[in-house]
Parts: structure tokens; C-alpha cells; sequence
């Protein structure tokens, strides 16, 4: 299950820094950073910070993604092991938030990308749908690890 966590979170980190990559060049010199709950942009900046979400995204990846290593393999003692890292139902737990985290982050670039260029108005829907989402499978699995 982790695995399939990790290779999960590498295609939606992948597909992430893969859509910024292509799509940067075609950006105005400004562009929104910041939505308001009304789903209108409310805060500008260079565009160096499209860049902002991908290294977010990266640096999750590579915290969470490390803490589900094997570290046994590393001649770590089980006290240490257990003082310091996760379990594997707790890795479990970080790296599905962190997936729909990834989610979020690719559907906040492409609103940012299409009210840079005209496209639309507003933030998409979808991004509002993900966050709730994502608070929700959070308190759930917070609230079934615990049990």
C-alpha cells in the first residue's frame, strides 16, 4: 500500500511540475496568487511564483515520502525507530492526505493559468470541492487511526 502510495504521489507530483513547466512561457508578467472566498483574485505578483505550488509540492513529497522508507534496513535500533518515525498506518494516513493535497495543488495551478490568460473569471469550483475534501479524509483518518 505504501508503494502504491508513493508511485501515486510521484505521477500527481509528476503531472504537477510537468503542467507548470509547459505553461509558464505563455503566462502574463502577472499573475493572481491569491483568490478570495468568492472565487475572484484578489492578490498579483510576478509570475516567478507559479512556481510556488510545484516546490511545495516537491518539498511534501519528499518529507512525507521519505518518513515511509524502511528503516530498518538502515541498522536504526527499534526504540529510535519508534521514538522518531511513523508507523506504517500512520505513513499511510500522511501520504493519502498528502495525494489529495497534489490534487489541490494541480487544480490551484490550472485556475491560476487559466485567470492569467482569460479564460475564466473566477477559481475553479473544483478547487473548493478538493479542500473540503481533503479536510474531511483528514478527520477521518485522524479518527480511525486513533481508534
Amino acid at each position: 500500500m505504501l508503494l502504491l502510495l508513493i508511485l501515486i504521489n510521484s505521477l500527481l507530483l509528476f503531472a504537477l511540475l510537468l503542467f507548470s513547466a509547459l505553461t509558464y512561457q505563455n503566462l502574463p508578467k502577472r499573475i493572481p496568487i491569491h483568490f478570495g472566498l468568492n472565487g475572484d483574485a484578489d492578490g498579483f505578483s510576478s509570475k516567478i511564483f507559479y512556481w510556488l505550488l510545484p516546490i511545495l509540492g516537491l518539498l511534501f513529497f519528499s518529507l512525507f515520502s521519505t518518513q515511509a522508507i524502511d528503516l530498518k534496513s538502515l541498522k536504526i535500533s527499534d526504540s529510535l525507530l519508534k521514538q522518531n518515525w511513523f508507523s506504517d498506518k500512520e505513513n499511510i494516513v500522511i501520504l493519502s492526505i498528502n495525494t489529495f493535497v497534489l490534487i489541490l495543488f494541480l487544480e490551484i495551478q490550472s485556475s491560476i493559468y487559466k485567470v492569467a490568460k482569460g479564460k475564466q473569471t473566477k477559481i475553479s469550483k473544483s478547487v473548493w470541492i478538493w479542500t473540503v475534501v481533503i479536510i474531511i479524509v483528514s478527520l477521518l483518518l485522524a479518527i480511525l487511526t486513533n481508534s
